[in-house]
């Protein structure tokens, strides 16, 4: 496969960077296998513009990706950068590893970021000495070690006594811990443009766990526990197991014909703000129910003059403020289940099993694609019995701050609530840790929660 550049375009930007949201493209030379290569990863459309000319447009994901001399960069909306990016990767609220295990700038290249931080690590776990473990073996052999398989000796060898089929508990480097980090340096080496003194460091890593096998492309990638025994190798693992399971690269003739790391922004995003927020809402009584589904309607009505008894019945204070009149006048089960209309109400904070809030994760910074989401929050907030709900979503600019709407002829509210996103992880972490405190000063105070299931709405 050959990647070539010709003309202005190429010249002038070797690297070509775009927006994840730019439908324009740009305009690049490059044969027809490059081209396909290219448009394999997922990253950008490449769609034909002429002899051996293509468009590229991004295709809603964000990542890099480096086809023989040509480099590819699509960048988040959310000012974002992507050394950041990687960071909030497979995110989780106690994972330690994300704020300070890679030291990179904002302009650091993303491949040279991710290689140097990984041998840095590396030779630090290493320096003590191997990691060995346990491994099950199941073999044939001429001798018997460890135990007999009796079921598999009948069915494989129905009459033989050699060879036996034997398990036994080998004591060897070849573990999930050392076959991850030597996969991850094993691909890394490899890339262009890494400084020699990296690509040493990772090919004696490479050399030094020359026992655990390696992970093919593609391959499904072996589990690991965090444990006493692999304390020391923890921050270089949960590096090497994004590094095997999110970048992509593919060798010919000992050089890298190409690289490619390509996540979905949106995806990302949300699993983030899930993971804080169960974090920090954990405890004390509450806890953060993971999108459940609501029936938004509760049954038929009845006749305008039982509607009318079971309202004044709530308004006279006869009945429980907020909580539908248990009398059977305004509203009856459906006739069949088909009938109900469910709601997906996002992130439920429930205190004592009654709902508090809820939360909506939301990538697009564009406020009209934000509609949707509004009414999607109206219609839970109605379903739940509560009055206030968070749309949280990337901020757009720095000094983005959370804006309240009230819903006409409602008594919701329905907060916009921005998280800046390139101030870097714990940055992002603070802003969720407020969201957090704002959910639980609200369940502390009774009367601004389940006000309604009996409120009559403005028709």
């Amino acid at each position: 496969m050959t990647a070539r550049s010709t003309g202005s375009t190429a010249a002038a930007s070797p690297a070509l960077e775009f927006d994840e949201f730019d439908r324009r493209g740009k305009l690049v030379t490059l044969g027809w296998e490059g081209a396909q290569h290219l448009s394999q990863t997922g990253l950008v459309e490449v769609l034909p513009a002429g002899r051996d000319t293509w468009r590229l447009i991004p295709s809603g994901a964000v990542g890099s990706v480096r086809v023989e001399g040509l480099s590819v960069r699509v960048l988040p909306a959310a000012s974002l950068g992507l050394t950041q990016l990687f960071f909030l990767l497979d995110h989780a609220a106690d994972d330690t590893f994300l704020p300070s295990a890679v030291q990179a700038r904002d302009d650091d290249e993303l491949w040279v970021s991710v290689a140097e931080s990984l041998a840095q690590l590396a030779h630090a776990a290493l320096a003590p000495g191997l990691l060995r473990g346990y491994r099950r073996v199941d073999e044939a052999l001429t001798t018997v070690r460890g135990r007999i398989r009796l079921g598999d000796q009948i069915r494989r060898r129905p009459g033989m006594t050699i060879p036996l089929e034997v398990s036994y508990s080998e004591f060897t480097p070849d573990i999930a811990e050392n076959r991850i980090l030597r996969t991850a340096a094993h691909r890394l080496q490899f890339l262009p443009d890494l400084p020699d003194s990296t690509r040493r460091r990772l090919a004696m890593v490479d050399a030094r766990l020359a026992d655990a096998t390696l992970i093919p492309q593609g391959a499904p990638t072996p589990t690991w526990t965090p444990s006493r025994l692999n304390a020391r190798f923890q921050d270089v693992l949960a590096l090497a197991d994004r590094i095997v399971r999110r970048i992509s690269v593919e060798v010919e003739d000992g050089h890298a014909s190409s690289a490619a790391f390509v996540t979905e922004m949106p995806a990302l995003f949300e699993r983030f703000i899930e993971s804080e927020l169960t974090a920090a809402l954990h405890g004390h009584g509450g806890r953060l129910l993971q999108n459940p589904v609501v029936d938004l309607s509760s049954g038929t009505e009845t006749d305008i003059g039982d509607s009318a008894t079971d309202t004044d019945a709530t308004d006279s204070g006869t009945a429980s403020p907020g909580r539908h009149v248990s009398t059977s006048g305004r509203h009856r089960a459906p006739a069949a289940e088909g009938e109900n209309i469910s709601v997906r109400t996002g992130l439920v904070y429930e205190v004592d099993g009654d709902p508090v809030t809820t939360f909506v994760a939301t990538y697009p910074t564009d406020r009209r694609a934000r509609a949707a989401e509004h009414y999607r929050l109206l219609a839970a907030c109605t379903a739940l019995g509560v009055d206030r709900a968070y749309l949280v979503y990337p901020a757009q600019r720095r000094d983005d701050a959370p804006q309240p709407r009230r819903i006409v002829h409602t008594d919701i509210s329905i907060v916009e609530y921005p998280v800046d996103l390139s101030e870097g992880p714990a940055a992002s972490r603070r802003a969720i840790v407020e969201l957090a405190q704002q959910a639980r000063t609200l369940a502390a105070t009774p009367a601004a929660r389940h006000r309604t299931e009996g409120r009559r709405h403005a028709r």
